[in-house]
């Protein structure tokens, strides 16, 4: 299946998600916290309740989950992951390394993944064996093979050591040639495009990951957890160019390629 209808539809949804983000963004808007201390903003609720307004219409039978609480459930064996804004942080600092961010799993497989920037409007997207896209442009990883000639990306140092321990973390911010953060969703972006070999996570939910897992697939990246699955429900994951796949499961202590 090459899922084009969902691809086109969920396209155009993060456009319009994105248009109404940046009615917010330029102007001052108040934000409250969440029980984990991350900050939430009105565009966050309003982004998510379009989202998923307009998903349920084009595929009602589909499922709905999304990070402001957004839950619907699925009579298709499909569902829909929503971060309306991935990156409130950023969003409220003015800095423009946020996104919108739609995926599409069915059953436990992610078939499609949308990262939208739309202050920058660029935006990255994937779909199972169509390839990944920044624009209009096919991108693929990098072909960076030994370490000291690596970009390491790095989404949160505080919670990269807390699930990866902190020796091999700073093993690895010794030993590769730059380290870099543009915030999760705009490092998976510079991946994607060979513009950085490995992006570190130690702490991110099924909506941060979803697109992430379908953009790494289709861009030619390994993305893996701890325990040497792919899954998108770990709490953490790395991804990171094949060269590089036998020496960072090493230094992270997870055993070879093949075990």
């Amino acid at each position: 299946m090459d899922y084009q209808h969902e691809s086109e539809t969920a396209l155009r949804i993060a456009r319009r998600a994105g248009e109404l983000a940046l009615q917010y963004f330029s102007q001052k808007t108040s934000t409250d916290e969440k029980e984990d201390l991350s900050p939430v903003t009105i565009a966050d609720r309003e982004c998510e309740m379009l989202v998923s307004r307009l998903l349920s219409e084009s595929f009602p039978e589909d499922g709905v989950i999304g990070e402001e609480g957004t839950f619907k459930t699925s009579t298709s064996g499909r569902r829909w992951l929503i971060d309306p804004i991935d990156g409130t942080r950023e969003f409220v600092r003015r800095s423009p390394f946020w996104s919108t961010m739609i995926a599409l799993q069915v059953s436990n497989h992610v078939a499609l993944g949308i990262i939208y920037f739309p202050y920058l409007n660029e935006m990255l997207y994937a779909a199972d064996g169509q390839g990944c896209y920044w624009n209009n442009s096919r991108t693929e990883v990098s072909d960076i093979s030994s370490l000291d000639k690596a970009i390491l990306l790095i989404n949160g140092f505080k919670s990269v050591w807390d699930a990866w321990t902190p020796e091999p973390v700073r093993y690895l911010t010794e030993n590769c040639w730059a380290v870099r953060s543009y915030g999760g969703c705009y490092d998976m972006l510079m991946l994607a495009r060979g513009k950085a070999d490995i992006w570190l996570s130690g702490s991110g939910k099924e909506w941060d990951y979803a697109p992430a897992r379908i953009v790494a697939q289709e861009c030619g990246a390994e993305f893996f957890t701890k325990d040497g699955t792919a899954r998108i429900n770990a709490n953490h994951c790395v991804i990171c160019v094949p060269g590089l796949e036998a020496i960072l499961r090493k230094i992270l202590n997870m055993g070879s390629v093949n075990e």
